[in-house]
């Protein structure tokens, strides 16, 4: 008899262990309380990324450093195959695929979408990935997110990373191309 119930306690506490307990949402996107990470100078984060257009395809591992004078973006293939890494300073764009190393002139957005063969606008993205509007453009407010540049962006989910509220999940679209950003750590220093 006590065994029975010993092992009815037992299963009765194992039950509870593999309950899950959703957690609490973290507050929906809100553009105008987060316009101060426009002058945010300083972050790095990593993620994953995936970008098609109706000619390509992109899925990768990304990691990004933002200085106010450059960008590092390493871009990773599945399983570790094919490794990108692009350096972007005022007027000048490097571009590293472990065999060659080029240097271009001009804009990123032009350069990155011949060396990748897919639209990746790096010039606002640098401002949406913080949940931002890229303030040299004008752009409408929509539903979890608004439009700028043709592109339609939104935030599918937030994180607080210290005291800010941070994009975890985003996507951008504009006619045929769509963007999805999972960002899984961020350092705001």
């Amino acid at each position: 008899m006590r065994f029975r119930f010993y092992l009815l306690a037992a299963m009765i506490l194992s039950l509870g262990a593999c309950s899950v307990v959703p957690e609490k949402p973290i507050e929906g996107y809100q553009l105008t309380e987060m316009q101060h990470l426009q002058k945010q100078n300083n972050w790095r984060f990593e993620g994953r990324l995936a970008m098609n257009d109706d000619k390509d395809s992109i899925s990768a591992s990304i990691s990004w450093r933002h200085r106010a004078e450059s960008d590092e973006i390493e871009l990773v293939g599945p399983l570790a195959q094919g490794r990108v890494a692009i350096s972007v300073m005022p007027g000048k764009v490097i571009v590293d695929d472990g065999e060659s190393r080029q240097e271009y002139q001009g804009q990123v957005d032009t350069v990155v979408a011949e060396q990748l063969g897919v639209d990746m606008p790096v010039n606002a993205l640098k401002f949406w990935v913080l949940g931002v509007n890229d303030p040299q453009q004008s752009f409408s407010l929509q539903e979890g997110g608004f439009y700028q540049g043709g592109w339609l962006v939104r935030f599918r989910e937030m994180q607080r990373v210290n005291a800010e509220l941070l994009p975890k999940k985003i996507t951008a679209e504009k006619d045929k191309t769509r963007i999805k950003l999972i960002v899984d750590q961020w350092d705001l220093s």
